[in-house]
């Protein structure tokens, strides 16, 4: 929560003094690859699956931005000891997004917030946990704007949560308005 609350003044004061900002709505749409590293009931599964997100933002100006999303993060199995094992989780994310453009259409963009989740892990066909929380994550990654509505970005995003510390990378499309 501390970490919240420091985001937001940060954003209160970079909003107040950038007199001369564009504001800009955005929505996109992501999908990746998550690295997922977990323990179940003692088994270690580690696996690699397709993750996708959905997002909507808003841009203060050209430096800082909110953005609010819902991430799947996949499926996960592996047979450990002849046994099957699985787990996925989705969820919402809200975070703050800064950017630093360093030529015309090129900026490098990091994000900080919090992963609002949902899972669920079987071991034989029977679900073991149904676990849930909201974790931190960040991310870093480089965006280039074709035109000024459309922005291909590519990043990578690690969330820490619990038992699992997922890595994603990831290639995003967005629309400004």
């Amino acid at each position: 929560m501390k970490y919240l609350q420091s985001t937001i003044a940060v954003l209160a004061l970079t909003v107040a003094c950038s007199a001369s900002a564009t504001a800009e709505i955005y929505v996109g749409g992501a999908l990746g690859q998550a690295r997922i590293d977990e323990r179940i009931d003692g088994l270690r599964i580690a696996d690699n699956s397709t993750s996708w997100r959905v997002f909507a933002g808003y841009e203060f100006n050209d430096y800082i931005g909110l953005e609010a999303g819902y991430l799947d993060l996949g499926n996960i199995s592996d047979t450990v000891l002849g046994v099957p094992v699985r787990a996925d989780a989705d969820g919402w994310t809200l975070s703050a997004v800064g950017r630093i453009p360093f030529a015309d259409r090129w900026a490098v963009q990091a994000k900080a917030g919090f992963f609002f989740w949902d899972g669920q892990s079987s071991v034989n066909g029977v679900v073991e946990r149904d676990p849930g929380d909201q974790n931190p994550f960040v991310g870093i990654g480089i965006a280039y704007r074709f035109n000024e509505n459309v922005q291909l970005d590519v990043g990578v995003d690690y969330y820490d949560m619990d038992d699992v510390q997922p890595l994603i990378g990831a290639m995003a499309l967005s629309f400004r308005f």
